[in-house]
């Protein structure tokens, strides 16, 4: 949630009491509260004695329409609202030079499971194969002991099978640590 506020002032820069404002997402009205995230303000909502407004949304690009008698209406649109406290999910391609996390505690967490690009895998005799159809000819995989076992070794990708699976090979043969893995693409 993030906190949007402004002031609808006329020519002479005296404030505008009553203007009405509307908050859309794309081409629908926003769900917009009083206050963080609890109490949904109904839309439209007024600029106050001095002109003021505000409202809080989710993280998101919004359009904001201000009308009223006497004015002339005006949208302004691809008001940016982002939180950096709130924890960013991206669900899509990003189409940036750079994904920056810049929060003290913040950091970049990636969904494990079939055939994902973070995971772990249990080394059997210094070895195991991950089946796992998300690795590339070109992927770039990232091995660290998650939990040692046996005689630890030291760690590497002997083998792979693009869309299939790939290979963790330790120098131990009694290695029986459980490993965790990235896997990138190179852009």
């Amino acid at each position: 949630m993030q906190k949007y506020f402004n002031n609808v002032i006329d020519t002479t820069g005296a404030p505008i009491v009553g203007a009405s404002v509307n908050v859309t997402i794309g081409s629908s009205p926003a769900t917009v509260y009083s206050d963080n995230g609890i109490t949904v303000q109904p839309q439209p909502f007024f600029t106050d004695a001095f002109g003021y407004f505000s409202f809080y949304a989710a993280d998101g690009v919004y359009s904001i329409t201000i009308s009223g008698v006497g004015i002339t209406t005006q949208t302004f649109s691809n008001v940016t609202l982002f939180d950096p406290y709130d924890g960013i999910v991206i669900t899509a391609p990003i189409s940036a030079s750079a994904l920056v996390v810049s929060g003290i505690s913040q950091g970049l967490s990636v969904k494990e499971g079939a055939n994902a690009k973070q995971g772990v895998q249990a080394l059997i005799a210094g070895s195991a194969v991950v089946a796992n159809t998300s690795v590339t000819a070109t992927s770039r995989i990232f091995l660290t002991s998650n939990a040692d076992g046996g005689t630890p070794g030291f760690l590497r990708v002997s083998a792979r099978s693009a869309g299939v699976s790939f290979t963790i090979t330790s120098s131990s043969g009694t290695d029986t640590s459980t490993v965790a893995y990235q896997i990138f693409e190179p852009a």
